[in-house]
């Protein structure tokens, strides 16, 4: 009995002790640790969420935001609170909302939404493409490429339980929204999804009056992607959601399936620096309820860095406009000559660099697109024959015509071959060989020659006669090499994505290209710039500041900083970066210089347009005969001419010359040095403008009669003599020279 007695208090002791424990411990939570966010009760259940960082914001060399942030409002899908029985009711009153407010929202689904459907994936090899035809053969109908549209459509309507009954607007749109989902891989070890961004006050309001008839949707105040100027799209690029193919190289790097990453352009090329540290959401849920209990940051976010690129906005708008300008002048002026020269002219593109640090302080393509109007516009610009979404400044390249001939002229000189006295006798015809005599333009179109003529007139009044005979004297791989050295035919190294390296014409890259055998006569075509040469504009926009800065080829660049957002602190100053160093005397360069200098002067091939100019510039004209079409015209230039500072390239494809690009130049100059030009000329256009509405009262009529007009005369037009200067072959065209370069 007392054993027993024994035991039993011993058990009460042990109760209590460890009743004892138990009130201690729940006292310590609830008291002394109640606090702490990390200590929560078994009863409630902790989710953690990625918390997305602010990104960096672009601007432009002196400040100006290119490219910023918006705080902004998405719709996302979360998988904890996802209903799988009523997705589709969900997603239906979704659709009515987002529709009706005109909201885009994410749809990958490669099939058009009209019908009768079509699919619009560009390759089933890769990416989307790839992925929708593995989901396809997933579920047994076989490929696309063998299934009618209509009919794939339909499964796949079968395939998530969609209502027949429905219209198809709503079909499409719930299949795309399912589709998603299953693409992106909607599930609990991933992050929610964004299904539309970009959500205003007053669609927020239409979802929350749902409540909880629309589990699993959520909506979440976020940072978009806002771009402050239409100008400089194909520079900054875009942003976008994360691709799956892009998820799986990234996420080691601490990417999540709903990041955003830079797509294209400079948001691409810094993505590095522009992406912040994301942050940890840790949201308290008590099990019972449902209900969010409490939400904190577990760790906080970082964002991401400021990128100051090297243009400058000012600049950028005046070149913008300037080239679409002068395109759209050269297309009315085309139409309405005889010749209709220049009527079919397409894109251009122009760049303006630094010649001292290899800075692009403007670069232009056309015809140009809106980053903000992006989305909406996608199909539109996707679908136009000039391809807007192309940068022609960099990803297209360009026969360079006659202003390739610096090149040759340089290596000529640099080679002893002539001296900057050496004069050649231009014939006319080129008779070298005695299966090919080609002709100078002037002989050509006139008749005539330019007579004994020195290297830096050859320049000026653009002889082919004399580069043929220099294409002649140094041979292919001379001149190559020279070609080479200035950067021609070889990517610069720019930090946009998609740089077209071109082609540098010889032997070898025929052979590459699968071409013909490469002939002498080959080599005389490119000396004068002609046959197989392709460069891109920021090439030769290089190519030309190389030789004017004395021959330092530096890497052409768009990042100037990298500064911390919150201080401005810099991270990362760009410096000039040296390529390689050509060789080039003071002699060869006065000689290359001097010739530039006439062709905008004393009646060189773009005189016209520079006259009283109050900039002393080099430049140099160029055309490219193309098949069915106008030639394409090139003007490269510098500035000024004793101590350049820039350098300017403007291409037009089948602007028929490279003189009638010159007004790019110009404008640019104008805007660079601050001479006011555009003002003045705006200022004489308002003038007249007045003047024809109020005209002035007529005086009386004299009292005698006037004489009588002159007669004609009857003389002809002079014709032009043996070395007179008139425009290039196939080239260019000036108010005082008619036809040719």
């Amino acid at each position: 009995m007392k054993t027993r007695i024994t035991r039993i208090i011993a058990l009460l002791l042990a109760a209590v002790l460890i009743m004892g424990v138990a009130v201690y411990r729940l006292i310590q939570l609830q008291l002394i640790r109640g606090s702490d966010p990390t200590v929560r009760t078994v009863s409630n259940a902790v989710r953690k969420y990625e918390e997305q960082a602010s990104r960096g914001e672009i601007m432009d060399r002196n400040g100006v935001v290119l490219a910023g942030n918006a705080l902004s409002y998405s719709v996302q899908a979360d998988y904890y609170l996802w209903d799988a029985e009523e997705q589709n009711d969900v997603i239906l009153r979704l659709y009515h909302i987002l529709t009706e407010a005109g909201v885009p929202w994410e749809d990958v689904l490669p099939l058009t939404m009209e019908w009768p459907t079509k699919y619009t994936y560009t390759t089933l090899e890769s990416g989307a493409g790839k992925r929708f035809a593995d989901f396809v053969t997933q579920q047994g109908w076989g490929s696309p490429a063998e299934l009618d549209p209509g009919r794939l459509f339909n499964l796949m309507c079968q395939h998530y339980g969609v209502d027949g009954n429905l219209t198809l607007a709503q079909r499409r749109a719930l299949v795309g929204i399912r589709y998603f989902l299953d693409d992106r891989q909607f599930s609990a070890y991933n992050t929610p999804l964004i299904l539309a961004s970009g959500v205003t006050t007053a669609t927020v309001a239409r979802i929350a009056e749902y409540g909880n008839a629309m589990p699993g949707v959520e909506i979440r105040v976020s940072d978009s992607r806002e771009y402050f100027s239409d100008y400089a799209s194909h520079i900054l690029g875009r942003v976008a959601a994360i691709s799956p193919e892009e998820y799986a190289e990234r996420k080691d790097d601490g990417y999540r399936m709903n990041d955003t990453i830079g797509k294209d352009g400079m948001e691409r090329a810094l993505e590095s620096w522009l992406r912040g540290v994301n942050g940890t959401r840790a949201v308290e849920v008590d099990r019972t309820t449902g209900q969010v209990v409490t939400e904190y940051m577990l760790e906080e976010t970082s964002p991401g860095r400021d990128c100051l690129l090297t243009l400058d906005l000012e600049l950028q708008k005046r070149t913008e406009d300037a080239l679409a300008e002068t395109i759209r002048e050269i297309q009315a002026k085309g139409q309405r000559s005889k010749t209709g020269d220049g009527a079919d002219v397409e894109g251009g593109a122009a760049v303006v660099i630094d010649v001292n640090t290899g800075e692009i302080l403007a670069m232009a393509s056309y015809p140009s697109f809106s980053l903000e109007r992006f989305s909406t516009e996608f199909a539109e610009n996707r679908d136009d024959p000039l391809k807007p979404f192309l940068n022609r400044a960099v990803q297209s390249a360009y026969s360079p015509g006659s202003t390739y001939k610096m090149c040759t002229a340089l290596a000529a000189l640099e080679e002893g071959v002539i001296t900057p006295r050496t004069k050649i006798v231009d014939k006319g015809i080129y008779d070298r060989y005695e299966d090919y005599k080609p002709r100078c333009w002037i002989y050509r179109q006139y008749g005539g020659t330019h007579g004994s003529i020195n290297v830096s007139d050859a320049l000026k009044f653009s002889c082919n006669y004399f580069f043929y005979e220099m294409g002649y004297l140094l041979g292919i791989d001379t001149l190559d090499n020279y070609a080479r050295q200035l950067g021609l035919g070889q990517k610069t190294g720019i930090e946009l994505p998609g740089e077209r390296a071109g082609i540098l014409a010889g032997p070898e890259a025929r052979e590459a290209n699968g071409g013909a055998t490469w002939f002498p006569a080959d080599t005389l075509m490119a000396a004068i710039g002609q046959g197989d040469n392709q460069f891109s504009p920021v090439q030769l926009a290089n190519y030309v500041a190389t030789i004017v800065n004395g021959g330092t080829r530096y890497r052409p660049h768009l990042l100037k900083r990298v500064a911390e957002h919150n201080d401005g602190a810099v991270v990362m100053e760009q410096e000039p970066e040296i390529l390689n160093t050509v060789a080039i005397s003071d002699s060869t360069l006065e000689a290359i210089k001097k010739g530039m200098r006439g062709v905008v002067t004393e009646n060189g091939t773009a005189s016209s347009y520079f006259a009283d100019f109050p900039i002393m510039v080099g430049g140099k004209t160029g055309s490219a005969q193309m098949t069915n079409h106008s030639a394409t015209g090139v003007f490269v230039s510098f500035a000024p001419y004793d101590d350049p500072q820039i350098a300017v390239c403007v291409v037009g494809e089948y602007a028929s010359t490279g003189g009638s690009l010159a007004p790019v130049a110009i404008a640019v100059y104008d805007e660079y040095f601050g001479l006011g030009l555009r003002e003045a000329r705006q200022a004489a256009e308002e003038a007249a403008r007045q003047a024809a509405a109020n005209p002035p009262r007529p005086t009386a009529a004299p009292t005698q009669p006037a004489g009588p007009a002159p007669e004609p005369t009857g003389e002809p037009l002079p014709e032009p003599t043996e070395g007179s200067p008139a425009p290039e072959e196939g080239g260019e065209q000036t108010p005082e020279t008619g036809n040719g370069e």
